[in-house]
């Protein structure tokens, strides 16, 4: 029997071929972007790993930079632990390239070379704020505000040596101006220094004294705690020294304009977009900021140029003194004359002598002078080593040597009556005379018995302000200071080592020279160092400012702060040396 006719049908093996085609061609398009996935994950991944080694090296050349800002922070530091002859052997340390520009710290091949440089601001001659040097800031170049306490507590005694100077006293009002227009009053020798800093008033003045006295009484135009508790968020004044000079911010008046002034990135000149954005230029009062000018540290150590200890003159074993005076001045002459000073001397301006000699000086061999008791008639004889024998060392000293200048133009006097007999000092007060013994006197001999004095202000460093704010001395006598010292560290071909350089050089007479001699100095032993650590290579720096007190053997930091957040402060071209 015959099976009827049926139609062909895909039989179960052939639909599952069929499906095994298209199941293949999905699995080859998910292959693929699973490919394409993987491969874009090893691209990120390698770009990662790239970033996070460049990263690397970025960090590490970033530490390096950090590091060689303390590699310049330790050189400077065994700078300072030199004397400062052999400080000048080397080329000083106020503007020496060869010592502080550039030099390399790293140098190792396949590494970038990492170097630092110490970078300060200059002043002009005009004594203002301008350019830029390699070397060392010194700190008494600035007002130390911690120590306008002593100056205000020791104002009388100023304003008497004022007087005795020639100038106006407290009484009269005024002792000279800034800017010939704008009177100082000397009643305050601390409100007067701090009225010469631009844009200070004497409201201000009088808060940021009350803010560092140990008193909670307001000065007239001062406060106290009872104005800080009344604040949105109070405080309690310090009524203590300051630690740094931005504590300044917190004193009623005084604000960030006032302390920094347009110098935003703190690297001591004005830069062109700082100039745009402030509309200042260097030759504005106030540019810099009080910051520029102020200080909380300052200090004089009492050593020689050759790193001895200098002679007190005033110690009482007289032939102890005599000895050590021959021994450091080579001189029997001035050693033998500052001992019987110590006995029987008078300090006198060179007006009293010359009344005194009737015009004779310690050329002449001897002079007769009416001593002003009676008409009686006294010898005047210059000065011996042979006149020492008629004194008695041992019994004792009678007369104290407040400053070195009192030995000036000064006499001492053996016997009373007729048979009296007046020495004249061998130092004399003729500038080319100073000239030859002063320096090294001033450098050779102190007047106590100290390691370390109270810094002052510098002298050959200090912006003029500063100097015209010292209310003892006229304005164009200052102005002539300031015109003779020139460009700060320049070579003026005279020994600026002394503070008493404008008496030797007959700016100013031996009584303006008393009167200043408290208040200024031609030294100085803490620092101030900025230094950028960088890589010429890569472009990274990293910045800091430092103070080191070298008034031990061993300079100590005693302040640091890290600038790097404000930027490298310097174009590559200013800070890479040639090597």
């Amino acid at each position: 029997m015959n099976r009827p006719y049926a139609s062909p049908r895909a039989t179960p093996r052939s639909r599952v071929h069929h499906h095994s085609r298209r199941d293949g061609g999905f699995f080859l398009v998910l292959v693929l972007v699973v490919i394409a996935v993987a491969t874009m994950a090893v691209y990120s991944f390698t770009d990662l790993m790239v970033a996070a080694d460049d990263t690397a090296y970025l960090s590490g050349d970033l530490t390096q930079a950090r590091y060689s800002v303390d590699s310049g922070m330790e050189m400077t530091r065994l700078i300072l632990a030199q004397t400062p002859v052999d400080q000048a052997t080397s080329g000083g340390i106020y503007n020496n390239p060869n010592l502080f520009r550039g030099i390399p710290v790293v140098s190792n091949e396949g590494v970038p070379l990492t170097q630092f440089s110490v970078i300060a601001p200059g002043l002009n001659e005009t004594g203002t704020f301008g350019g830029l040097r390699f070397g060392l800031q010194n700190e008494s170049a600035r007002l130390n505000v911690n120590a306008l306490l002593v100056l205000e507590e020791n104002s009388a005694a100023i304003d008497a040596l004022t007087l005795l100077s020639g100038g106006s006293s407290s009484e009269d009002g005024i002792l000279g101006s800034t800017d010939g227009g704008t009177a100082i009053d000397s009643e305050n020798i601390a409100v007067s220094l701090l009225m010469t800093l631009p844009g200070m008033d004497e409201s201000i003045a009088d808060a940021i004294l009350d803010w560092i006295d140990e008193d909670t009484e307001p000065r007239p135009l001062g406060c106290e705690d009872e104005y800080y508790n009344a604040l949105p968020a109070p405080y309690a004044a310090a009524n203590g020294p300051l630690s740094t000079v931005e504590e300044l911010l917190l004193v009623r008046g005084v604000t960030p304009q006032l302390l920094f002034g347009a110098d935003t990135n703190r690297n001591g000149i004005l830069d062109a977009d700082e100039q745009q954005r402030f509309s200042a230029s260097t030759d504005m009062a106030g540019s810099f900021g009080w910051s520029s000018y102020l200080t909380v540290h300052g200090s004089e150590n009492g050593k020689t140029p050759e790193g001895e200890f200098r002679v007190n003159v005033n110690q009482e074993d007289l032939e102890v003194l005599y000895e050590e005076l021959v021994t450091s001045l080579g001189d029997d002459t001035w050693a033998s004359f500052i001992v019987a000073f110590r006995q029987y001397g008078t300090s006198t301006t060179s007006d009293s002598v010359t009344a005194l000699t009737g015009g004779a000086t310690s050329d002449d061999s001897s002079a007769n002078t009416n001593n002003g008791n009676g008409g009686a008639q006294q010898r005047v004889l210059p000065w011996t080593v042979d006149a020492l024998e008629q004194f008695d060392l041992t019994a004792g000293a009678g007369t104290e040597i407040n400053q070195l200048l009192d030995l000036v133009d000064a006499t001492v006097t053996l016997g009373e009556g007729d048979s009296a007999v007046t020495y004249l000092s061998p130092f004399s007060s003729i500038p080319e005379a100073a000239a030859e013994y002063l320096p090294f006197l001033m450098s050779q001999l102190a007047t106590q018995d100290t390691d370390v004095l109270p810094g002052r202000i510098n002298l050959n460093e200090c912006p003029a302000e500063l100097l015209y704010g010292i209310p003892l001395i006229d304005t164009e006598t200052m102005a002539a200071i300031v015109e003779a010292r020139g460009v700060p560290g320049g070579d003026t071909g005279t020994d600026r080592t002394h503070e008493t350089w404008p008496l030797t050089e007959g700016i100013v007479t031996l009584d303006q020279m008393r009167a200043l001699l408290p208040l200024v100095t031609a030294g100085g032993s803490v620092y101030r160092a900025q230094i950028v650590g960088f890589q010429a290579e890569t472009g990274l720096a990293a910045r800091g400012e430092v103070i080191i007190d070298a008034s031990t053997p061993d300079p100590q930091v005693v302040s640091y702060r890290d600038l790097t957040h404000l930027g490298r402060g310097f174009d590559m071209s200013v800070l890479v040396g040639s090597f």
